[in-house]
């Protein structure tokens, strides 16, 4: 059996090479039989195998803590890392008296022939903390939290894939304006939170052909540089909170910095015995982090949104510098005994030094650890939670305005055609 091989001498890559090759078949399939005879008992014998391999990986990076020592590394512009140790502990700060900020928007696109309809949402949430945790809730624009809609509606002939993005960016528009008008109106924000990125990805649409994605992109800058220069210009901290994330960008940081290290510290053996650059390959960074991350502590913190800085240095995009003079960096930080790390993004002024920005990512881990701590199996921050329950698009709100749109074009004797894959008649 599978089983059986894994404990004699299937311990390696050629472990996975041989499952692929067993799980490997016609394209024509095979029967339900033979998936749940065979098939199965394959999958779940290779699934064990790898987590084994992520569990000694993780034990020999905590065993090997004090050796990896990146700190000659730290000064170099191509190396992401940018602080040691690895990980560090936080203490909870108190929040006595902030007001914390999370904004979160949603959409729903209904194709039909000849014509789309997108419904989008968007809502701020603000909290101010009283010392004792508990907190006063207010939203924006709508004092309710649940009416803030935008309809649109699109006759051109389009891909469906530049409908979908068109639709995105003007998601993402609706909430960087909704936080900048919430900025100007109010002047006691301590921390924005966005669902999401810190910055508007993916950039190569700064290069993109299509003239009205082109345009929109353009906009949709020009709202980040605002959000970022009132964030500034107020002493607010913005920062962005992912939920999920497959990034594996501070994985790739620390096999390299492995790598640097080990022509000249035998203290490495650990890594080389285990075959460290292979097993490496299936980690994510959440993956990693959840493993030797203990409640209340924060990683490093690493350079993110690299392209950005290389279309800025390459003076490709001229506006590129005067949009974003900034570094940006992330870290990933267990709030909870059992849920996955959040990853956090944030961003500084170029002059500013490595230990301010050290400084100020122990200042926002402080902030998030007591606001995020409410359920050990549920990790992100209360505001950030709120924000997205009010945002979310419910069924029923869709039907309402999409029927009564179908209803007044009826009236009207429009009568609009779903596409096939929606009225099928069986």
């Amino acid at each position: 059996m599978i089983v059986d091989k894994l404990k004699y001498g299937f311990d390696d890559e050629n472990s996975i090479l041989y499952f692929s090759n067993l799980l490997k078949k016609e394209n024509t399939g095979v029967s339900k039989e033979f998936i749940l005879k065979e098939d199965i008992e394959n999958i779940v014998a290779q699934c064990v195998k790898v987590e084994e391999w992520k569990s000694e990986f993780a034990n020999i990076l905590l065993k090997n803590m004090n050796n990896l020592d990146f700190s000659s590394f730290l000064d170099d512009p191509e190396f992401d890392i940018k602080e040691m140790p690895l990980k560090k502990k936080i203490e909870p700060g108190d929040i006595g008296g902030l007001n914390v900020v999370s904004v979160d928007g949603s959409m729903v696109v209904k194709k039909l022939m000849g014509v789309d309809f997108s419904f989008l949402k968007a809502i701020c949430v603000k909290y101010h903390f009283y010392k004792n945790h508990l907190s006063k809730i207010e939203y924006y624009p709508d004092v309710n939290g649940y009416n803030n809609y935008l309809v649109q509606v699109n006759h051109l002939n389009q891909e469906e894939i530049t409908v979908d993005l068109s639709t995105s960016m003007d998601m993402k528009f609706m909430e960087i304006n909704l936080v900048n008008k919430m900025i100007e109106k109010q002047s006691d924000i301590d921390l924005i939170i966005i669902d999401g990125s810190i910055s508007l990805l993916p950039i190569n649409l700064v290069f993109g052909k299509n003239k009205e994605i082109t345009q929109k992109y353009n906009e949709l800058l020009r709202e980040y540089k605002n959000l970022y220069h009132n964030c500034r210009e107020r002493g607010i901290y913005l920062i962005g909170s992912i939920k999920d994330t497959r990034s594996s960008a501070l994985i790739h940081s620390i096999k390299r910095g492995i790598q640097m290290l080990k022509p000249n510290n035998s203290k490495l053996q650990d890594f080389i015995s285990l075959n460290y650059r292979f097993i490496m390959n299936y980690f994510s960074d959440l993956d990693l982090f959840k493993r030797i991350l203990n409640k209340g502590e924060r990683s490093c913190i690493f350079n993110c949104k690299r392209e950005i800085k290389m279309i800025r240095e390459n003076g490709i995009k001229k506006e590129i510098s005067s949009y974003f003079p900034l570094n940006f960096y992330a870290f990933y930080l267990k709030t909870t005994l059992y849920d996955a790390p959040c990853r956090i993004e944030f961003f500084t002024d170029e002059e500013e030094s490595i230990f301010e920005t050290m400084s100020q990512a122990d200042l926002i881990s402080s902030i998030i650890l007591p606001i995020a701590g409410y359920n050990e199996h549920y990790g992100l921050p209360v505001p950030q939670i709120e924000a997205h329950k009010r945002a979310v698009f419910r069924s029923q709100e869709i039907d309402l305005i999409f029927k009564s749109i179908i209803r007044n074009l009826n009236n009207q004797g429009i009568y609009l055609l779903e596409k096939r894959r929606s009225r099928r008649p069986f």
